[in-house]
């Protein structure tokens, strides 16, 4: 009886260090914005208790994730489902070890428990690997992706131009901001010509405004033609048009609604010129209003277009895919961050677009133009990704 209660000792110590570790790290990254090694602890904590964050957002709203009494509970009811199951599991191969040291057949009875204890020990270590890889690794692994497209009508003296798309950066208590930093230099220093944002720059709230404007005039500073961004839905979340002003404030040209173009001799300006390329920007479709007679008014039919659309599904409404709608040549869209996780065979299980995996990430056509969806640098619903690395797009335009 000492030994079996020192066990049981032993299983509550390791209950209470994965709650009290779990939660301290997610109250500093939640409710007190810490960067850096929490943020990876809360986010795998996250993932392993999944099942208890679902069950109390059912119960009490999304508002529990900043409140550290609700954040210990849910580690409390998570940690307990894992650290209990084990413990149950594990006390009966004891108990039946313990019966068969009085039955014939001992070495079989040994060899069963043995068998069953790395069998529990084999699928938590596959859990827990999984859960780590998708939380711990592969959010991290920044990629590059190439795009060649040709323009119709594009002046040969835009021939080449190449832009770097970023999109839904997500600033906030799951991403590491040193990832932000890491991306973003990445995008410098594959040398384009001008850098476009997305949107979702920061995660919500309002917290991370100053710093996300901070992080992107090195982009401005760094590259010819600077850089030219909208809004997405998180972003609207928190205070739209105070991010937008921080954004204008640090040189990054905000085209929420509004257009700017590329002038011939490669120079951003405010109005149409012969032989210009439109780079137009809608709002974002579900957290704000598209105003496309706005952003395309006075516009020459014959000017080729960019839109910048944070919400690919954008490229479904009715103003951009009726006869009489304005010509767009590309789209350069995120939102959908790729699905976050791609399972072979199966595809991306859940994509935020009404439109399934359509718009899950990558050049697709759309029904009157040809969308690009970044597959984003950061993470949103959930800490995971899996198959689907973060990246930074590369569009090479041509003639």
């Amino acid at each position: 009886m000492p030994e079996m209660r020192r066990k049981n000792i032993g299983w509550i110590l390791v209950y209470c260090a994965l709650v009290a570790g779990t939660s301290v790290c997610t109250i500093q990254a939640w409710t007190y914005g810490t960067d850096g090694f929490v943020q990876l602890v809360s986010n795998l904590g996250w993932i392993l208790n999944l099942p208890a964050w679902i069950a109390l957002y059912i119960v009490h709203g999304p508002g529990i994730r900043t409140e550290p009494i609700w954040i210990t509970l849910v580690n409390a009811i998570g940690w307990f489902g894992w650290v209990g199951g084990a413990w149950v599991i594990w006390g009966r191969q004891s108990k039946r070890k313990r019966e068969s040291e009085f039955a014939p057949f001992k070495i079989n009875a040994g060899r069963r428990a043995f068998v069953a204890r790395s069998t529990l020990g084999g699928l938590g270590a596959v859990a827990a690997g999984a859960a780590g890889y998708a939380t711990l690794i592969e959010p991290w692994q920044l990629k590059v992706r190439n795009y060649t497209v040709k323009i119709e009508g594009l002046d040969p003296r835009l021939d080449g131009f190449r832009i770097a798309h970023v999109s839904d950066t997500h600033l906030g208590p799951r991403i590491l901001t040193k990832h932000i930093v890491e991306a973003y230099q990445m995008a410098i220093d594959l040398e384009p010509d001008l850098i476009v944002h997305t949107g979702d720059h920061v995660h919500d709230g309002v917290d991370g405004i100053d710093e996300a404007a901070v992080l992107c005039s090195t982009m401005v500073e760094a590259v010819p033609l600077g850089m030219v961004g909208t809004l997405g839905n998180h972003d609207w979340w928190g205070d739209g048009d105070r991010l937008s002003g921080a954004l204008s404030d640090v040189g990054v040209r905000m085209i929420d609604n509004a257009r700017v173009f590329l002038s011939p001799n490669r120079e951003l300006v405010s109005e149409p010129v012969a032989g210009a390329l439109a780079i137009v920007g809608l709002g974002d479709l579900t957290d704000h209003e598209v105003l496309v007679g706005q952003a395309f008014d006075g516009i020459d039919p014959m000017m080729p277009r960019l839109v910048l659309a944070h919400n690919p599904d954008t490229a479904e409404i009715g103003e951009l895919t009726n006869a009489d709608s304005p010509r767009v040549d590309l789209m350069l869209s995120g939102h959908t961050h790729g699905g976050q996780v791609r399972i072979p065979f199966l595809g991306t299980p859940i994509v935020p677009s009404r439109f399934g995996q359509k718009y899950a990430g990558g050049l697709v056509d759309g029904p009157a133009f040809r969308v690009l969806i970044s597959r984003g640098i950061g993470m949103s619903m959930l800490p995971v990704r899996i198959g689907v690395p973060p990246e930074i797009s590369v569009i090479t335009l041509r003639a």
